[in-house]
Protein backbone atom coordinates (compact mmCIF):
# COMPACT_ATOMS: atom_id res chain seq x y z
CA UNK A 1 0.00 0.00 0.00
CA UNK A 2 1.73 3.48 -0.96
CA UNK A 3 2.08 6.57 1.66
CA UNK A 4 -1.14 8.28 2.06
CA UNK A 5 -3.38 5.84 0.18
CA UNK A 6 -6.85 6.14 1.70
CA UNK A 7 -9.80 3.68 1.30
CA UNK A 8 -12.90 5.10 2.05
CA UNK A 9 -15.55 3.86 4.24
CA UNK A 10 -16.94 0.62 3.32
CA UNK A 11 -18.26 -3.04 4.69
CA UNK A 12 -18.06 -6.99 3.87
CA UNK A 13 -20.65 -9.97 3.92
CA UNK A 14 -17.63 -11.47 5.20
CA UNK A 15 -14.98 -11.47 7.96
CA UNK A 16 -11.72 -9.79 7.42
CA UNK A 17 -8.57 -10.51 9.42
CA UNK A 18 -5.94 -7.00 8.33
CA UNK A 19 -2.50 -8.18 8.68
CA UNK A 20 0.24 -6.05 9.14
CA UNK A 21 4.18 -7.18 7.80
CA UNK A 22 5.68 -3.86 7.44
CA UNK A 23 4.54 -0.41 7.76
CA UNK A 24 1.54 0.51 10.16
CA UNK A 25 -2.28 1.05 9.07
CA UNK A 26 -4.74 2.38 10.46
CA UNK A 27 -8.36 1.67 10.37
CA UNK A 28 -11.29 3.23 12.18
CA UNK A 29 -14.69 1.91 13.17
CA UNK A 30 -17.81 3.28 15.05
CA UNK A 31 -16.06 2.31 18.16
CA UNK A 32 -12.56 3.91 17.37
CA UNK A 33 -9.55 4.09 15.50
CA UNK A 34 -7.08 0.75 15.85
CA UNK A 35 -3.37 1.25 14.87
CA UNK A 36 -2.00 -1.88 13.28
CA UNK A 37 1.73 -2.16 13.69
CA UNK A 38 3.86 -5.23 11.89
CA UNK A 39 3.35 -8.53 13.38
CA UNK A 40 -0.36 -7.74 14.97
CA UNK A 41 -3.94 -8.39 12.97
CA UNK A 42 -7.21 -6.79 13.03
CA UNK A 43 -10.31 -8.82 13.37
CA UNK A 44 -13.14 -7.12 11.29
CA UNK A 45 -16.79 -8.96 11.72
CA UNK A 46 -19.02 -8.88 8.43
CA UNK A 47 -21.02 -6.04 7.97
CA UNK A 48 -18.94 -3.84 10.27
CA UNK A 49 -18.35 -0.21 8.29
CA UNK A 50 -14.69 0.42 8.39
CA UNK A 51 -11.97 3.26 7.03
CA UNK A 52 -8.55 2.32 6.01
CA UNK A 53 -5.57 4.80 5.86
CA UNK A 54 -1.60 3.89 5.67
CA UNK A 55 0.02 7.09 6.55
CA UNK A 56 4.03 6.02 5.09
CA UNK A 57 3.06 3.00 3.10
CA UNK A 58 3.86 -0.63 4.41
CA UNK A 59 3.00 -4.34 3.46
CA UNK A 60 -0.47 -5.61 4.52
CA UNK A 61 -2.42 -8.68 3.48
CA UNK A 62 -6.06 -9.45 4.06
CA UNK A 63 -7.64 -13.07 4.43
CA UNK A 64 -11.00 -13.02 4.41
CA UNK A 65 -13.08 -15.93 7.04
CA UNK A 66 -16.34 -17.31 6.47
CA UNK A 67 -19.40 -15.99 8.57
CA UNK A 68 -20.14 -19.05 9.92
CA UNK A 69 -16.91 -18.20 12.46
CA UNK A 70 -18.23 -15.19 13.78
CA UNK A 71 -19.31 -16.63 16.89
CA UNK A 72 -15.85 -18.15 17.15
CA UNK A 73 -14.12 -14.78 16.36
CA UNK A 74 -16.68 -12.32 18.27
CA UNK A 75 -19.30 -9.80 16.67
CA UNK A 76 -16.68 -6.87 17.38
CA UNK A 77 -13.31 -5.81 15.96
CA UNK A 78 -10.05 -6.73 17.69
CA UNK A 79 -6.92 -6.44 17.45
CA UNK A 80 -4.39 -9.52 17.98
CA UNK A 81 -1.06 -10.18 18.33
CA UNK A 82 0.61 -12.61 15.63
CA UNK A 83 2.63 -15.12 16.56
CA UNK A 84 5.23 -17.24 14.46
CA UNK A 85 2.95 -19.86 14.20
CA UNK A 86 0.15 -17.87 13.22
CA UNK A 87 2.01 -15.42 10.43
CA UNK A 88 3.02 -18.87 8.70
CA UNK A 89 -0.64 -19.46 8.79
CA UNK A 90 -1.85 -16.18 7.08
CA UNK A 91 1.22 -16.28 5.06
CA UNK A 92 0.08 -19.59 3.37
CA UNK A 93 -3.20 -18.43 3.39
CA UNK A 94 -2.91 -15.64 0.94
CA UNK A 95 -0.72 -18.13 -1.81
CA UNK A 96 -4.19 -19.77 -2.10
CA UNK A 97 -6.59 -19.15 -5.58
CA UNK A 98 -9.36 -16.94 -4.40
CA UNK A 99 -11.66 -19.43 -5.70
CA UNK A 100 -9.94 -22.57 -4.20
CA UNK A 101 -12.00 -25.65 -3.28
CA UNK A 102 -12.04 -26.46 0.63
CA UNK A 103 -10.72 -29.94 0.45
CA UNK A 104 -10.43 -31.81 3.69
CA UNK A 105 -6.76 -30.55 3.90
CA UNK A 106 -7.31 -27.17 3.77
CA UNK A 107 -10.71 -27.63 6.31
CA UNK A 108 -8.15 -28.76 8.74
CA UNK A 109 -5.59 -26.14 8.13
CA UNK A 110 -8.53 -23.30 8.40
CA UNK A 111 -9.32 -25.24 11.88
CA UNK A 112 -6.01 -24.66 13.39
CA UNK A 113 -5.95 -20.63 12.03
CA UNK A 114 -9.30 -20.25 13.25
CA UNK A 115 -7.87 -21.96 17.02
CA UNK A 116 -4.91 -19.94 16.58
CA UNK A 117 -7.21 -16.89 16.17
CA UNK A 118 -9.58 -16.81 18.64
CA UNK A 119 -6.32 -17.58 21.22
CA UNK A 120 -4.18 -15.28 20.01
CA UNK A 121 -3.65 -12.42 22.90
CA UNK A 122 -5.42 -8.96 22.22
CA UNK A 123 -3.48 -5.69 21.61
CA UNK A 124 -4.06 -2.08 23.22
CA UNK A 125 -3.40 -0.31 19.94
CA UNK A 126 -6.79 1.15 19.60
CA UNK A 127 -8.36 4.99 20.66
CA UNK A 128 -12.44 4.72 21.13
CA UNK A 129 -14.08 7.29 19.48
CA UNK A 130 -15.67 10.35 21.28
CA UNK A 131 -19.20 10.78 22.03
CA UNK A 132 -19.66 14.03 23.86
CA UNK A 133 -19.51 17.28 20.96
CA UNK A 134 -17.37 19.44 23.62
CA UNK A 135 -14.32 16.74 23.24
CA UNK A 136 -14.39 16.26 19.50
CA UNK A 137 -12.97 19.77 18.37
CA UNK A 138 -9.97 18.39 21.11
CA UNK A 139 -10.10 15.21 19.40
CA UNK A 140 -9.91 16.10 15.53
CA UNK A 141 -7.15 19.07 16.19
CA UNK A 142 -4.61 16.59 18.11
CA UNK A 143 -5.45 13.50 15.26
CA UNK A 144 -4.39 16.16 12.73
CA UNK A 145 -1.64 17.57 15.20
CA UNK A 146 -0.37 15.30 17.70
CA UNK A 147 2.33 17.89 18.69
CA UNK A 148 -0.12 20.57 19.38
CA UNK A 149 0.44 21.87 23.34
CA UNK A 150 -2.63 23.77 24.10
CA UNK A 151 -3.87 22.99 27.95
CA UNK A 152 -6.65 21.72 29.16
CA UNK A 153 -7.16 25.18 30.04
CA UNK A 154 -6.77 26.69 26.50
CA UNK A 155 -9.15 23.88 25.15
CA UNK A 156 -11.63 24.85 27.81
CA UNK A 157 -11.99 28.22 26.64
CA UNK A 158 -12.42 27.28 22.90
CA UNK A 159 -15.30 24.56 23.78
CA UNK A 160 -16.65 26.18 26.26
CA UNK A 161 -15.77 23.88 29.13
CA UNK A 162 -14.00 24.06 32.48
CA UNK A 163 -10.67 21.69 33.01
CA UNK A 164 -12.38 19.99 35.66
CA UNK A 165 -15.03 19.12 33.34
CA UNK A 166 -13.39 18.25 30.49
CA UNK A 167 -11.32 16.09 32.31
CA UNK A 168 -14.08 13.87 33.69
CA UNK A 169 -15.10 14.05 30.16
CA UNK A 170 -11.82 12.37 28.99
CA UNK A 171 -11.93 9.74 31.86
CA UNK A 172 -15.69 8.87 31.26
CA UNK A 173 -15.17 8.83 27.29
CA UNK A 174 -11.38 6.68 27.54
CA UNK A 175 -10.65 5.98 30.99
CA UNK A 176 -8.04 8.32 31.08
CA UNK A 177 -7.73 11.84 32.11
CA UNK A 178 -6.33 14.24 29.15
CA UNK A 179 -2.70 14.05 29.47
CA UNK A 180 -2.74 10.35 29.53
CA UNK A 181 -4.98 10.25 26.52
CA UNK A 182 -2.80 12.59 24.51
CA UNK A 183 0.45 10.83 25.75
CA UNK A 184 -1.15 7.39 23.61
CA UNK A 185 -2.31 9.13 21.15
CA UNK A 186 1.32 10.72 20.39
CA UNK A 187 2.94 6.77 21.38
CA UNK A 188 0.85 5.43 19.02
CA UNK A 189 1.58 8.07 16.22
CA UNK A 190 5.37 7.57 17.13
CA UNK A 191 4.94 4.15 16.56
CA UNK A 192 4.31 4.93 12.66
CA UNK A 193 7.38 7.09 12.45
CA UNK A 194 9.19 4.60 13.99
CA UNK A 195 8.10 2.18 11.50
CA UNK A 196 8.76 4.45 8.44
CA UNK A 197 12.24 4.85 9.62
CA UNK A 198 12.34 8.05 11.20
CA UNK A 199 14.87 9.08 13.85
CA UNK A 200 13.76 9.74 17.57
CA UNK A 201 14.69 13.41 17.14
CA UNK A 202 12.63 14.05 14.22
CA UNK A 203 9.35 12.12 16.05
CA UNK A 204 10.18 14.45 19.26
CA UNK A 205 10.14 17.95 17.57
CA UNK A 206 7.00 16.72 15.16
CA UNK A 207 5.48 15.25 18.32
CA UNK A 208 5.78 18.32 20.41
CA UNK A 209 8.19 16.83 23.16
CA UNK A 210 11.55 19.26 24.24
CA UNK A 211 13.57 16.39 23.41
CA UNK A 212 14.90 12.80 22.87
CA UNK A 213 14.99 12.13 25.97
CA UNK A 214 11.42 13.45 26.99
CA UNK A 215 10.47 11.83 24.09
CA UNK A 216 11.65 8.13 25.15
CA UNK A 217 10.25 9.01 28.88
CA UNK A 218 6.64 9.58 27.37
CA UNK A 219 7.01 6.51 25.11
CA UNK A 220 8.07 4.76 27.74
CA UNK A 221 5.48 5.16 29.97
CA UNK A 222 2.58 3.83 27.62
CA UNK A 223 4.27 0.89 26.12
CA UNK A 224 6.58 -0.35 28.53
CA UNK A 225 9.88 -0.30 26.94
CA UNK A 226 11.91 2.83 24.96
CA UNK A 227 11.95 3.27 21.26
CA UNK A 228 14.94 1.54 20.88
CA UNK A 229 13.44 -1.65 22.55
CA UNK A 230 10.45 -1.58 20.95
CA UNK A 231 12.19 -1.84 17.29
CA UNK A 232 14.34 -4.76 18.52
CA UNK A 233 10.95 -6.77 19.21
Amino acid sequence: MPPWQHVQTHQHTWGQLAYTSNGVMSISTPAGNFVIPPNQALWLPPHLPHETFCRYGGHFRSVYIDDEYVDVLGHKAKLLHVDELLKAIILEICQWDPNYTPDEKKRRFIDVFIDRLESAPTSAFFMPTAQDSRLLPIISELYANPGCNKTLQQWGEEVGASTRTLNRLFNKSFTMNFSQWKQKLRGLRAVEMIEAGYSQQIIAEQLGFESSSAFNTAFKKVFNCTPGQYLRK
